[in-house]
């Protein structure tokens, strides 16, 4: 059509032409195949099947030299559920107009799932579905070579086509009802995983997750199968993955399998009630977990390099779950630096009637408002003089979603920061604890220092030996600074029988202080550590073992770098500390400490290394 303007016929142009437009739905964020075929799942479940299946098919090209691999030629999802007729297979191959866009009561609604995972990862998808029989089936597909010329404007005609023979021999949970989706003509930059076992085996990772409630009390099973060059190259079932590992049995390694990895954090869950004008009254349920002590090996090593362990530093996050259906493993509540963070769960469960103040994504891939609350400062926003109420209260009154997510968000944080000082304290020692009767530690080195100093120039406290007396002080101190019983008398016992003097120390208290020393029965010094002060997580726990064996190199070299500038930092403050001082006596005593410190230093450094 056009328009005549002033004797000039102006033509009249598509807003969003048809190419454009299929190219932006195929950019349409998934986070990878296995994502995207969670769509199809979802339909299924939704359709209230108790058996999916995810088929890979993989074959040579023809063209194909002898060497080349064989190639992802087809994906197929079937299951057993309720079946579509031929009005509901032709909306559900529409953008945005499935049968649910309403209905708030399972894991659908967004009418965007079919069309949109499929034609992410290749060009076509063929429907099958049948409510009477395979051979009473219908069919229809959606072609994006089509779609873009515009050859293709509405839906295919459906049309009745019995299932094809191929796929009957394929599935083992073919029946009465149920719905088959094959997707083929692939990008190859377009599906995540290259070869179907992969592709398969990182699927069973993330729906493990995703459909854990579901598979744990037996609402669906998912099989996972390929097929190379015609024979079965794959067949797994997907097993729970629980990331708040509460959850048995699992597919974390042995011996977390069969029994929790995890504990709940306090006696029952966290109730929060939203309210809202349009809704009603609807709950949120925060979970929270930590591991348990039985995480920590015996011998000393670290459980980060663990087999769990490992598929523990898979599952960091906060896990987001939308009508027993997870959206997301959100991890903009981790310290990405902090190995300790593999080792706490939380998961925040909602039903669809707060889909909008969560800020559900119609890819069901996100929880948007509440991911940003993350980093949520009500200060950073608030108006001149504004109080904390008063903020929460404009929010309210400007119908910001925020205001209901800030409590919740305010209790996760002040959980987590509970669970991290429990978590240390669970470890704290291990190491030393674990190679106590092996190679020396810095324990050991600056023990003989203050050995070799006495020497020259004792004190009291120097003649004291660690008896059985003040061992059993030293447990019971160690137990007051948070460490496990086991852990305390480990050291304790160590101590005795290297006869150390000084120890090394980790605890938590409010202070400016970035260590303080306490002498103990026994002739035992305590160099002990303030865990809450900048300084130690910076320089002191970015270097310490167990972040070591955690991180990769190039996280390594980053935690180095910022320990030398964090070294630097602390003369510096020393530094302006004397600068500042307007007493000349005062004055004078800083820079005598500094220079006696300097000569002490000088001798303690001195001590060979113990290990060498």
């Amino acid at each position: 059509m056009a328009d005549d303007l002033n004797g000039v016929t102006v033509p009249r142009g598509r807003i969003i032409p048809p190419n454009l437009a299929v190219v932006a739905m195929r950019d349409s964020g998934y986070k990878s195949t296995a994502y995207a075929l969670a769509e199809l799942i979802d339909n299924a479940i939704q359709a209230k099947a108790s058996d999916v299946e995810v088929i890979c098919v993989e074959a040579k090209p023809e063209s194909a030299k002898k060497y080349q691999r064989a190639r992802i030629s087809q994906i197929a999802v079937v299951d057993n559920g309720e079946g579509m007729d031929a009005v509901v297979l032709d909306k559900a191959l529409q953008f945005g107009n499935g049968m649910r866009l309403a209905d708030r009561t399972g894991i659908g609604r967004f009418g965007m799932g079919l069309p949109n995972a499929s034609i992410s990862q290749c060009k076509r998808v063929d429907v099958w579905t049948w409510q009477n029989g395979l051979e009473n089936a219908i069919h229809s597909y959606l072609n994006v070579d089509e779609m873009e010329s515009g050859a293709t404007e509405l839906v295919p005609e459906v049309t009745l086509r019995p299932v094809p023979t191929e796929w009957r021999e394929r599935s083992e949970i073919l029946g009465r009802t149920g719905t088959l989706v094959v997707w083929s003509e692939f990008d190859e930059h377009r599906l995540t995983w290259s070869s179907a076992r992969s592709t398969l085996h990182n699927t069973e990772m993330l729906v493990g997750r995703i459909y854990r409630k579901f598979i744990d009390d037996g609402r669906v099973a998912i099989r996972l199968k390929a097929i190379s060059d015609g024979e079965v190259a794959y067949d797994e079932h997907a097993r729970v993955n629980d990331p708040i590992y509460l959850m048995a049995p699992s597919s974390t390694p042995k011996p977390f399998d069969t029994t929790p990895m995890f504990q709940p954090w306090g006696e029952q869950d966290h109730k929060f009630t939203i309210k809202t004008e349009d809704r009603g009254a609807h709950d949120v349920i925060v979970r929270i977990s930590w591991a348990r002590p039985e995480t920590v090996p015996k011998d000393g090593t670290n459980r980060g390099a663990t087999h769990y362990g490992r598929h523990a530093a898979k599952n960091i996050g906060v896990s987001v779950v939308r009508a027993a259906r997870e959206l997301d493993l959100d991890d903009n509540w981790v310290n990405s630096y902090d190995p300790v963070e593999r080792w706490w769960g939380v998961e925040v469960e909602f039903p669809p009637e707060l889909d909008e103040i969560f800020g559900v994504t119609n890819n069901k891939q996100a929880a948007v408002h509440f991911a940003r609350m993350a980093h949520f400062n009500w200060e950073d926003e608030a108006e001149e003089g504004e109080t904390s109420v008063a903020f929460k209260q404009r929010l309210l009154e400007e119908g910001d979603p925020r205001y209901h997510l800030i409590d919740i968000t305010n209790y996760i944080r002040n959980q987590l920061k509970e669970v991290r000082k429990r978590l240390e304290a669970q470890t704290k020692g291990t190491r030393s604890g674990g190679q106590r009767h092996e190679q020396p530690t810095v324990d050991d080195r600056a023990s003989k220092a203050f050995k070799d100093r006495a020497e020259e120039r004792s004190v009291e406290s120097d003649a004291e030996v660690l008896d059985d007396a003040a061992k059993e002080a030293l447990v019971k101190d160690l137990e007051k600074k948070r460490y496990e019983p086991d852990v305390a008398r480990g050291i304790a016992q160590t101590a005795q029988d290297r006869d150390r003097k000084v120890l090394f120390l980790i605890e938590d208290w409010e202070s400016y202080a970035f260590f303080k020393v306490e002498s103990k029965p026994g002739g035992l010094t305590e160099i002990v550590f303030n865990s809450s002060h900048p300084a130690y997580r910076r320089l002191l726990q970015v270097l310490s073992p167990e972040f070591r064996d955690e991180v990769s190199e190039a996280v390594l070299l980053r935690n180095l770098d910022e320990a030398s500038q964090t070294l630097r930092m602390l003369f510096a403050a020393w530094a302006r500390l004397e600068i500042e001082e307007m007493s000349n006596a005062r004055k004078q005593q800083l820079k005598d400490m500094r220079q006696d410190w300097g000569q002490m230093a000088k001798t303690f450094l001195a001590v060979d290394d113990l290990t060498e």
